[in-house]
């Protein structure tokens, strides 16, 4: 049995030396010693050959996760079109990462004086452990309360924070912010509500745009972000604490615009944060709403790849998705943030809430990674970003 990574080399390189398989026989991605996994001198911890390099220096291997950067590099090689490039944690070199340092002949293996490093640090396990498949869907009849999601927000808000910039993250700065202020039209001079405003973002930048702007947060730990940063450099936002479905201390018909930007899909009563978006709206008013696409957030799932440590997003073959029926609040696994709590519905309940509150439907919006993101992501962020849509965005108009 031929190595999988060793039989894609020659079907573009007749004279590479193929070799046999040694680790993981039983999966779809057998590999030799070569291609397999090997010890990080930082960390410790195994990772995928093309998500390591080998730093001269201090004569160690160290992984992508303990890079001190990483950077994609355009240009053909062998079966690949581009390569990872990581900063040495030691000597703050960049270096290829061992797929590319093999191409160039310069992998540890290649070297003779440091053949007996690369096979000290090679990993002896002799598969990757595929099993059990982890549920993320809770039984469809537990129920969840406003106070867990407030205390998981909570668990969670720093590492959000830090993800963001004044754009937001990259899912909003790349894909659903823009054709979501399309949506919402014309700020300035306008009342706008951020119903469920985190750390305040979304409400600083449709202040810069002339908006008067109201935020409402569950979670104590976000709020106090976003108040900090309204003392820092003060915009004129107002920010309540409390829940999207019980906003009774807002006035009927106070706004002329509300928004809601992935929030819907974690809040138990999804249709009371609705009645009462409707009804804060004046007659005419304008809500605009993102969420995460219930069509591929369902169920125990996943990306389907042969090699399951693969640094290469190409190689994520399927998205596998289930209970797509089932309603329920669920536990998202998205790296190193504790579970995020979160409701799955059928995207049918959505269009008839909207219909039940007495919202008209006048836009919706599957998006695409923006001009923005195609200039500025790497390709093959670019190239894997097309494969599917994260989110869907609704335009509402209040009929009454």
């Amino acid at each position: 049995m031929n190595c999988i990574y060793c039989d894609q080399i020659a079907e573009v390189d007749a004279a590479y030396a193929v070799r046999q398989a040694v680790y993981d026989l039983g999966s779809a991605a057998p590999r030799c010693s070569w291609h397999w996994r090997y010890h990080c001198g930082q960390c410790g911890n195994p990772a995928h050959f093309m998500a390591l390099s080998y730093c001269p220096d201090k004569e160690a291997f160290f992984c992508a996760r303990c890079a001190q950067g990483q950077e994609e590099i355009p240009g053909a090689f062998w079966a690949w079109n581009y390569y990872f490039s990581y900063r040495s944690p030691w000597s703050g070199q960049w270096l290829p990462a061992l797929d590319r340092l093999e191409y160039e002949g310069r992998h540890p293996l290649q070297q003779v004086e440091r053949i007996r490093v690369a096979q000290k640090a090679l990993d002896r396990k002799p598969y990757l452990i595929r099993y059990p498949v982890r549920a993320i869907q809770w039984p469809g009849e537990q129920e969840a309360t406003d106070d867990e999601v407030k205390a998981n927000w909570n668990i969670n808000a720093q590492r959000w924070d830090a993800m963001y910039d004044e754009d937001g993250d990259r899912n909003r700065r790349y894909f659903s912010d823009e054709p979501m202020l399309v949506m919402l039209g014309d700020v300035d001079g306008k009342r706008l509500l951020d119903v469920g405003s985190g750390n305040g973002y979304l409400c600083r930048k449709l202040a810069r745009q002339g908006a008067i702007m109201t935020g409402v947060e569950l979670s104590d730990k976000f709020m106090v972000m976003a108040s900090q940063r309204e003392a820092a450099e003060p915009l004129g936002i107002t920010y309540h604490q409390g829940s999207a479905s019980e906003m009774d201390f807002l006035p009927d018909g106070a706004f002329d615009k509300v928004v809601s930007n992935y929030v819907l899909m974690d809040i138990p009563d999804y249709l009371g944060a609705l009645e009462h978006s409707y009804r804060v709206l004046r007659p005419g008013g304008i809500f605009v709403c993102v969420i995460s696409h219930p069509c591929f957030t369902s169920g125990p799932g996943g990306w389907v790849m042969p090699a399951r440590d693969t640094a290469r997003r190409e190689d994520w073959y399927a998205l596998q998705v289930d209970d797509y029926f089932q309603r329920g609040p669920h536990l998202a696994i998205w790296g190193d943030f504790d579970p995020v709590l979160g409701f799955h519905r059928p995207l049918r309940d959505y269009w008839q809430a909207f219909a039940k509150v007495g919202f008209m439907v006048e836009g919706f919006e599957e998006p695409e990674i923006t001009e923005r993101g195609r200039r500025e992501l790497p390709p093959s962020r670019v190239e894997f970003s097309r494969r599917m849509t994260y989110s869907c965005i609704f335009q509402l108009r209040k009929t009454g």
